[in-house]
C-alpha cells in the first residue's frame, strides 16, 4: 500500500503522459516537483530488463528528462536493481511503513491549529511558505494545477496546514486508496523555527481522526528515516524496508 502512495493519481494534471500496462506504469508531466515523473511497477522477468529499461527511458527521453524509478520491499529482481544503481544520479531510502489506525498514539501540541486547505488563497499561502524556491510562477503554477484538481470534486486526497502562533508552521496530505481501508499518508513539511514542536505530529493525528471517521482502518507512508520516520515509528508505525528512488537515471 505504500508503494501505492506515490503514483496511485486520481486525477491527471494537464500535459500527463504514462506507460501504464501490467507489465510497467511510468508517468511523466510538466513540472519541477518530483511527483512528475517516475516508473513505480515494473513486473517484467529478468531476461526482458534490458529491453524494457530501454523503452522506458526512451519514454523520458522524448520531452528532454531523465527517470525517476521507485523501487519497494517487494521487489526481488536483482538485475533491475543492479542496473539503476548504476545508472542513477542519486539513490534516496526513505522506508516503507504502516500501521493499524486504532493503535497508533501521536502527540499532539493544543496550540497547533489545522486547517484544510479549500481555498486558492490558502494554497497559496501555504506554497509560499513551504517552497519559496518556485519562485512567482512556479508557485503560481501550482496553485493552478491545485485548483483544478480541487474543481473536480472527485479527490480521494487532501491537504492540511499547520497554524502556530497565527503563522503557517507546517503542511500534509493525505489520499484514501483506491483499493481498500487504507489512508496514504503524503507530504510533510515543518517550519524549521517550529520543530520539535509537535507540529508534524498533530498533523499526523487529525489525519488519523480523520481516516477512523470515515471507516478506514489502515495508514501507509514512505517515510524519510530522519525526520517523518522516528514520529511514525514511535507513534506505531511498522517499518517494511527501503523504498528505493533512484533519480536522475540516464537509461
Amino acid at each position: 500500500m505504500a508503494d501505492l502512495s506515490i503514483y496511485d493519481f486520481d486525477w491527471h494534471p494537464p500535459g500527463w503522459e504514462c506507460i501504464d500496462r501490467p507489465d510497467v506504469f511510468a508517468w511523466q508531466w510538466t513540472a519541477p516537483n518530483a511527483s512528475a515523473r517516475g516508473v513505480a511497477r515494473a513486473t517484467f522477468a529478468d531476461a526482458d530488463v534490458d529491453e524494457r529499461v530501454r523503452e522506458i527511458g526512451e519514454f523520458f527521453a522524448r520531452r528532454g528528462r531523465t527517470a525517476r524509478w521507485h523501487v519497494g520491499p517487494s521487489t526481488r529482481s536483482a538485475a533491475l536493481v543492479a542496473l539503476l544503481r548504476e545508472r542513477a544520479a542519486a539513490v534516496h531510502e526513505p522506508r516503507n511503513m504502516s500501521a493499524e489506525l486504532t493503535r497508533t498514539r501521536f502527540r499532539v501540541n493544543g496550540d497547533v491549529r489545522v486547517e484544510e486547505v479549500r481555498t486558492a488563497a490558502l494554497a497559496r499561502a501555504w506554497l509560499e511558505r513551504a517552497f519559496p524556491e518556485l519562485g512567482h510562477e512556479g508557485i503560481s503554477a501550482e496553485v493552478d494545477r491545485w485548483t483544478k484538481h480541487e474543481a473536480t470534486g472527485a479527490r480521494r486526497g487532501g491537504d492540511l496546514v499547520a497554524f502556530l502562533g497565527g503563522e503557517v508552521v507546517g503542511s500534509a496530505s493525505w489520499r484514501d486508496a483506491s483499493v481498500g481501508s487504507c489512508v496514504q499518508f503524503v507530504g510533510g513539511w515543518t517550519l524549521p523555527a517550529a520543530r520539535r514542536q509537535g507540529v508534524y505530529s498533530t498533523l499526523c493525528a487529525y489525519r488519523v481522526e480523520r481516516a477512523l471517521a470515515r471507516g478506514l482502518r489502515y495508514a501507509c507512508i514512505v517515510a524519510d528515516p530522519t525526520t517523518s520516520g522516528p514520529v511514525v515509528a514511535k507513534a506505531g508505525f511498522v517499518d517494511h524496508g527501503p523504498h528505493y528512488i533512484f533519480t536522475g537515471l540516464q537509461l
